[in-house]
């Protein structure tokens, strides 16, 4: 068997090219402390996208009830869910969804925040319908069919934290809304043709058509970024448990007063059409709705149980 003499030559030339990378590249490195390592910092997050998402079938329910034994038992039950969007495949990753962590400093917590896609072109459109029913212990109620038919949202997040005030339990939110929304129905005759906004075998039917909600210009009007409800930093939404004098419990959120410098953004609502159907009686079209400016400068609420 015969030997190629250029093998030795070759192998020997390329280890001296890479022994000369390792010296230039040595000689170029700067050791740093381990205090100068702590500054550094990369961006903490990940991001990820859904294609072809889709969510249904007869058997696909959601019940959220009371717990087992409860004197004042309660269910809300969600059958026959379908859940779908469509895509935008030139944006798959270019727009995705993030997770981000953002660090305050001044020893205030770590924010974790969700964002939807910025979805600019308007092409992701959710779709959702149910069937749904509540019972409360002796009752049941069965509501019909519930519709939410061409959602768009654009960029809206939720961010997290841990409360800021030592002597208060629980995570404090923050909350940014931008959505239009094709219409909002219920059926009580039970959901019908989801593909359809009129459904002509439905007898009974409301609508709320064009349901639109962003920041409000100075003006009063619809703007074009979306409204921030909360705000982790200068407005959180605490949601905790607090103890009442009989020895139950609340679930509690409480949207603080704005912090000094702070003012509570406005937002701006508008749906375009109002309207019920019903073959029974007369159909009432109530028209057009808009608010133009609200803003919520406190709000505090307490959920408990019992009578």
């Amino acid at each position: 068997m015969r030997r190629n003499p250029k093998c030795p030559t070759a192998a020997l030339l390329c280890w001296l090219a890479i022994g000369a990378t390792y010296c230039a590249s040595a000689q170029a490195l700067t050791p740093i402390s381990d205090e100068e390592m702590a500054l550094v910092r990369g961006q903490d997050g990940i991001a990820f996208n859904l294609l072809g998402f889709s969510l249904f079938g007869p058997n696909l329910s959601f019940a959220l009830s009371s717990s087992k034994g409860d004197p004042n038992p309660f269910a809300l039950t969600l059958s026959d869910i379908s859940i779908s969007r469509s895509d935008d495949p030139a944006s798959t990753y270019s727009d995705p969804y993030t997770l981000t962590l953002t660090q305050r400093g001044n020893g205030l917590s770590d924010v974790i925040t969700l964002t939807e896609p910025q979805n600019a072109l308007g092409k992701l459109e959710w779709q959702f319908a149910a069937n749904f029913s509540l019972y409360d212990g002796n009752t049941s109620f069965n509501g019909g069919g519930l519709l939410v038919q061409n959602l768009r949202s654009y960029g809206n997040s939720v961010s997290i934290a841990s409360s800021s005030d030592p002597s208060t339990q629980g995570i404090e939110l923050g909350l940014q809304l931008q959505f239009n929304i094709g219409a909002i129905s219920l059926r009580p005759n039970g959901l019908g043709d989801i593909t359809k906004l009129n459904d002509p075998n439905q007898p009974e039917q409301l609508s709320f058509e064009g349901i639109h909600l962003a920041a409000a210009t100075v003006s009063g009007t619809l703007g074009t970024t979306p409204w921030v409800l909360a705000n982790v930093t200068s407005q959180p939404l605490t949601v905790n448990t607090i103890a009442n004098a009989d020895g139950t419990a609340s679930l509690h959120f409480n949207l603080a007063w704005p912090a000094a410098g702070y003012t509570a953004p406005a937002g701006s609502l508008a749906i375009d059409d109002i309207n019920f159907a019903s073959a029974a009686g007369a159909s009432m079209d109530l028209g057009s709705s808009h608010i133009g400016s609200m803003q919520i400068q406190y709000m505090d609420i307490k959920f408990r149980t019992g009578p």
